[in-house]
């Protein structure tokens, strides 16, 4: 005879929690908790390392979790994740979640979570697994999947944000796979790896702003109201490597805060000082922002650029975009490698749409973090090869006058180098149609022979699954190189291990014609001609770190008291202090005990040493206490 099942209702207001023994390795072994949150009677587990999270009966709408107490304390430099994973077909899926200790406590249940394939959890990291996106003819609805694409897709999540959605490339729905997660914390964010089934999912995938943190395992699982699934998991060992290093907060740069373009103000540009190309920083993280407008709000997917402007005046799109159909967005790019032009006193400029109408456009923001940390290349030197507009023309010429050969003399200290090419297919034939492409790299010039060739088709194929969604319009469509919504991806490309420093290299770009023999009702050719490609091709070099640069500071002067010491030797607000009395300064505290030895030591005098935006100054000031306000 089956138990008789409790009401939802009652279900909701009963807090479930079962501590028993877990499978999970690595230290002391810790209780778990079990709460259901939905129908059905909740997860089990055979006591011998299995868990069974959702309801044997496949009850429709069940919502359950597990959650460990914590077993390591503090936060560590890398963590990883091993066991056995069961899913089934059907919907919805489940999550892997490493709990913020600090959000969501040491020990106690997991908290609920309204999706479990969408766990948006605050300063968390989580890998979502979703096995219920069916195939939709709609063009204009909701849901994504035109292409009928494998419903076994896998998700990164961080700070309640879905950071990016893959399907997996193997099969794992079914048995028992192999499950692996792995997690690297690096300058300014973390690398993580998962492998479900045999298949590599993310390979040292970055994950911007996700420092270490101290954290605890949990899963969790749902059912839909029409379907059901089921999600095992065994064997589990939770593994963490050594204690982190005290990161800091990054040195924080506000450039646009929600500037809105519109019909008379098209684009914005705005001046700000940046850290010193001498300051050496591990990672350079970029955010960009797309703001709700309101009436205000172009609904259209635009063209976006974000340029920095160089010495000459010349402008860089470092950041292309493109806007979403009227839903916000917010993107976090890594551009360390153009750190050579973000430094010192910079000219922005932002702009987005093409052809503004009805006095509509974007509200939007840009800031800059940099992280400090470790580097072993620093990049020196950014040259573009190809930028501007490639158009089609005709079968024989397919783009190629565009991409003429280029020529470029690697410096004897260079040690790497790597190319990043942004590009955008635009026009109905542009847009929608893959194109393929070869780049042709010659370490020297004048031995073709040696050249190396990498070939990439233009082609995003993954529009539907972009973490803005869903959006308004036709976002769901594979394009050439991009997606209404999403920040422009480059092809990159790491020419490193064919490098020959002290040679000229040389570099050409050969584009392939549109194949449309497998086209039922091919275009004509006049719109096929006028397809076009903006492109932006640039070359970073780079040389190794310690050649030029410094630590860079972390004590800031926020305010400088009326008559003080610091006054009188001339410090200002915004000041960096490097060293005061020949002691470096790495923190408040030591800028405190460094004072503190001065004056037991029975000085008059001190030097200071300061950075004011990127000038170096050295001042004599008083030995004791400065009357300056101190942020770290």
């Amino acid at each position: 005879m089956k138990p008789v099942r409790l009401p939802t209702s009652i279900l909701r207001l009963i807090t479930l929690v079962l501590v028993g023994i877990s499978a999970v390795s690595g230290g002391e072994i810790p209780p778990c908790h079990f709460s259901t949150f939905g129908e059905g009677f909740g997860p089990t587990t055979d006591g011998e390392g299995t868990f069974r999270l959702l309801d044997t009966d496949g009850l429709p709408q069940q919502s359950n979790a597990i959650a460990w107490d914590s077993q390591h304390a503090g936060p560590h430099e890398s963590f990883s994740l091993t066991g056995n994973l069961r899913v089934l077909e059907g919907g919805d899926g489940g999550a892997i979640v490493f709990l913020n200790t600090a959000e969501y406590g040491a020990r106690g249940p997991a908290p609920f979570v309204r999706s479990w394939v969408e766990p948006n959890l605050r300063k968390t990291l989580a890998v979502g697994i979703d096995v219920h996106n069916p195939q939709s003819d709609e063009m204009f609805g909701p849901a994504g999947n035109y292409q009928g694409l494998p419903e076994r897709e896998i998700s990164l999540h961080w700070d309640g944000r879905e950071i990016v959605k893959r399907v997996a490339p193997d099969e794992f729905r079914g048995d028992f796979a192999d499950l692996e997660i792995t997690v690297t914390h690096v300058a300014g964010g973390a690398e993580v790896s998962v492998q479900i089934g045999g298949g590599l999912v993310y390979d040292r995938y970055f994950v911007a702003s996700c420092l270490p943190y101290e954290k605890r395992l949990a899963a969790g699982a749902g059912t839909r109201a029409d379907l059901a699934t089921q999600f095992d998991l065994r064997d589990l060992r939770f593994d963490v490597g050594g204690r982190a290093a005290e990161r800091g907060s990054p040195l924080h740069v506000e450039v646009f805060n929600h500037v809105l373009t519109d019909n008379s103000t098209t684009s914005y540009e705005a001046e700000v000082e940046l850290p010193p190309a001498a300051w050496s920083f591990g990672r350079v993280i970029l955010t960009l922002e797309i703001h709700d407008a309101g009436p205000d709000w172009d609904e259209w997917d635009r063209n976006g650029h974000l340029y920095v402007l160089d010495d000459e005046g010349e402008a860089w799109d470092i950041v292309p975009f493109i806007t979403s159909y009227r839903t916000p967005c917010y993107w976090e790019v890594d551009v360390t490698h153009f750190r050579p032009l973000l430094a010192g006193k910079r000219r922005f400029r932002i702009a987005a749409g093409t052809n503004f109408y009805k006095d509509r456009g974007y509200m939007m923001s840009v800031s800059l973090d940099y992280h400090r940390g470790p580097a072993d290349l620093i990049p020196s030197s950014v040259v573009p090869l190809w930028v501007g507009t490639a158009r089609y023309q005709s079968a024989e010429n397919h783009f190629q006058d565009f991409f003429t050969p280029k020529q470029v003399p690697i410096g004897e200290g260079v040690e790497a180098a790597r190319l990043f090419i942004t590009t955008t297919g635009h026009s109905q034939v542009g847009e929608f149609m893959p194109s393929g492409r070869t780049l042709e790299f010659r370490p020297d010039a004048e031995r073709p022979e040696a050249s190396v060739q990498f070939e990439n088709l233009l082609w995003k194929n993954d529009c539907y699954l972009n973490p803005n969604r869903p959006q308004f319009g036709t976002w769901k469509f594979s394009r050439a190189g991009w997606a209404p919504g999403d920040v422009v991806r480059p092809w990159r490309i790491d020419l490193t291990p064919k490098l020959e420093a002290g040679k000229t290299a040389e570099f050409l770009y050969h584009p392939s014609p549109y194949d449309f023999s497998g086209t039922a009702k091919p275009p004509a050719e006049g719109e096929i001609n006028r397809a076009s490609h903006v492109v932006r091709a640039f070359l970073v070099l780079y040389r190794k770190a310690g050649e030029g640069e410094m630590t860079a500071p972390v004590v800031r002067i926020t305010q400088v008291a009326k008559d003080s010491v610091a006054a009188e030797a001339g410090l200002k607000a915004g000041d960096y202090v490097v060293s005061y009395a020949g002691t470096p300064i790495g923190s408040v505290a030591e800028l405190r005990s460094s004072l503190e030895a001065a004056v037991s030591a029975g000085k008059a005098k001190v030097g200071v040493v300061i950075y004011r935006g990127a000038e170096r100054l050295e001042l004599d000031l008083a030995a004791g206490r400065m009357g300056v306000g101190l942020a770290q």
